[in-house]
Order: C-alpha cells, then structure tokens, then sequence
C-alpha cells in the first residue's frame, strides 16, 4: 500500500469513525417534537399553544423539554410559563415553569442560530404517563405583560428514556 492510498484510508476512517461518534452521542429518542410559529404580534398571554401526542408505552419514562427560539431582543432573561397536561381520561395536570435564558449578565444561555435567533431546549417534566391515548400539552405565556415580543417559536419535545439513562 503506497503512502497516499494509506493516508486516505486513514482520513476516511477517521472520518467515519467521527461521523458514528456523532451518530451514538444522539442518543436521544425523540418522541415527539414539534413547534409553533409566533406571529410578529408576540406571543399574546390569551393565545395558549397546544400540542397533541399519542402515548403507546405506560412504562418507560419520557423527558419533556419547552422549546423557545427568540431573538437577541427579548427584553427579559427569563421566562415564566403555565402549562396543562390533560391525559385521555380528561385528567389535568397543571404547573408553571421559570426557564432562565440569560447569565446575570446579559450572555445567553442558548445555542445562537445565525448571530440573531437563540434556541433553548429546557427540561421540564420527566414522567411515567399512567394511560395509553392521546394527550394534550397546553402552554401560555405568564409574564406580566399581555404580549411576549421577540419570541419566533414555542415547542415541545418529548424525549423516551432509555433504560440505562438517568
């Protein structure tokens, strides 16, 4: 094997060998995920959004993540939320959540997205749901101001936990 046939053997093995480390470090199983566009009015505190799924499996654990994408022009570095969970038997499950956006000085905490769009995937619920069928997620806004500007997508992903995870 020549010299040049053996340095591109290795550059693609290696770069096969990062392209499945990448791979296996996903190691999330994404149930469900799905997100909603805010209009440029802003999120209003009176337009709840909604998110339907179906749940086939009662027994393993699923890791509920709100998903917000804003802008560098969100006024605040926090976020409160009311949110319901209703389970097929009509059940309903309410809370509010405080997701921290920002370091107390100013930096964010997401991921930026073109220099201009910050995404944050926050863990919220981790829960075992009881009954097979379909639920319901309902989020609405809880600052205190009637609309939310500088907010481009609201989400919610639902993660399936794997046995040997935590």
């Amino acid at each position: 094997m020549t010299t040049v046939s053996r340095k591109s053997s290795l550059i693609a093995l290696v770069i096969l060998l990062v392209s499945s480390l990448f791979n296996s470090c996903d190691n999330e199983n994404i149930y469900f995920q799905k997100y909603t566009e805010i209009e440029n009015e802003g999120w209003n505190m009176d337009k709840p959004i909604s998110y339907e799924f179906e749940i086939k499996d009662t027994a393993v654990i699923y890791n509920f993540s709100f998903n917000l994408r804003n802008t560098n022009d969100y006024q605040y570095s926090n976020l409160f939320v009311f949110w319901n969970l209703q389970s097929p038997d009509g059940r309903i499950k309410t809370d509010t959540s405080e997701f921290i956006l920002a370091k107390p000085n100013g930096q964010w905490l997401g991921k930026t997205s073109s220099g201009t769009v910050i995404e944050n995937s926050m863990l919220f619920l981790k829960k075992k749901l009881p009954i097979a069928g379909k639920y319901t997620f309902t989020f609405s806004q809880g600052m205190r101001e009637e609309s939310l500007n500088n907010i481009k997508d609201i989400g919610l992903k639902i993660i399936k936990r794997d046995e040997q995870t935590n």
